[in-house]
């Protein structure tokens, strides 16, 4: 990758939605599995559905939501009982060929501006502790994130949540 004019950190346009799709679906299990039907119904619910456009490829997906979305995920609604200022990180994903570039760390810094504007006070996500999720883990330390609490959804399932203060 050259430089930084290679790289448009934009919504997700209606051409991307099938890419977009299949970047996530190649991600399983760091991130659950959607068909066409349910994938349309998480992004007409999402407060943000961002990419990092790579030379017109759709190399890495953001998805977030605020507070009081209509999602019926328990991750979700676990910060929810906690938090009520705050953008939830539902998944990121960087395609494997976009890898240590950078990418994850524009769309936060992306979505931190953006939760800033509408007075979020902190970013709050989850990163499997089982199955195991190692590099999300690093890179979500290294990048400030600090953990709150774990959460057992059952046998081979739990997740660490995680918080960015904004301010």
């Amino acid at each position: 990758m050259g430089g930084d004019d290679e790289v448009m950190i934009r919504e997700l346009a209606v051409d991307d939605r099938a890419a977009a799709l299949a970047m996530n679906n190649a991600a399983v299990p760091a991130v659950n599995p959607h068909d066409e039907h349910t994938w349309e119904q998480l992004l007409a619910i999402a407060d943000r559905a961002w990419v990092a456009d790579v030379g017109g490829v759709v190399a890495a997906l953001l998805v977030t939501f605020g507070p009081g979305a209509p999602y019926e995920s328990a991750n979700y609604r676990w910060l929810g009982e906690r938090y009520d200022d705050f953008r939830y990180v539902d998944r990121i994903v960087v395609g494997p060929d976009h890898r240590r570039l950078g990418l994850g760390a524009r769309l936060y810094g992306a979505l931190a501006a953006h939760a800033r504007t509408v007075g979020a006070a902190r970013l709050l996500c989850e990163v499997n502790v089982d199955p195991p999720n190692p590099s999300s883990m690093a890179f979500h330390a290294a990048a400030g994130w600090e953990p709150i609490d774990d959460l057992e959804h059952g046998p081979g399932k739990v997740v660490r949540f995680f918080q960015r203060p904004l301010s």
